[in-house]
């Protein structure tokens, strides 16, 4: 078999995935794929050959234990103050947001009522070197 990993597929609450774009863009990531006004959308962080999908959907999100253990992960050099950077952005735009830690390298945020499924973890370089 010849067969590569495409893609991952998160669920956000309606009308919400423009908000959900700005912050991935924040943490690098850009659109790759967006047919017109669709309400679900490909993004990417070159040279990484995998895309996660964000789709909209009437779901309820599901409980932040769940959510942890579904998250994005993105590596940082300063985990701590990027989270306080995107709290405070999240802040500036009335976004309910909690956070979290496995460790003083592993931490996590969430948007309650925006992220279906997921939650997103920036972690510390250090942690895979």
């Amino acid at each position: 078999m010849n067969i590569k990993l495409h893609h991952f597929a998160y669920n956000t609450t309606p009308n919400n995935l423009e908000l959900v774009l700005e912050l991935l863009e924040k943490l690098g990531c850009t659109l790759a794929y967006r047919k017109e006004n669709a309400r679900w959308c490909m993004i990417e962080q070159k040279p990484i050959p995998i895309d996660i999908q964000i789709i909209e959907t009437t779901d309820q999100p599901i409980s932040i234990e769940k959510k942890t253990n579904t998250h994005i992960a993105f590596l940082s050099d300063t985990p701590k103050e990027d989270i306080e950077e995107i709290k405070q952005f999240l802040k500036d735009k009335s976004v309910k947001f909690r956070q979290g830690s496995w460790s003083d390298k592993e931490l996590w945020f969430d948007l309650p009522d925006i992220s279906v499924n997921f939650a997103i973890e920036i972690i510390h370089t250090s942690m895979v070197e």
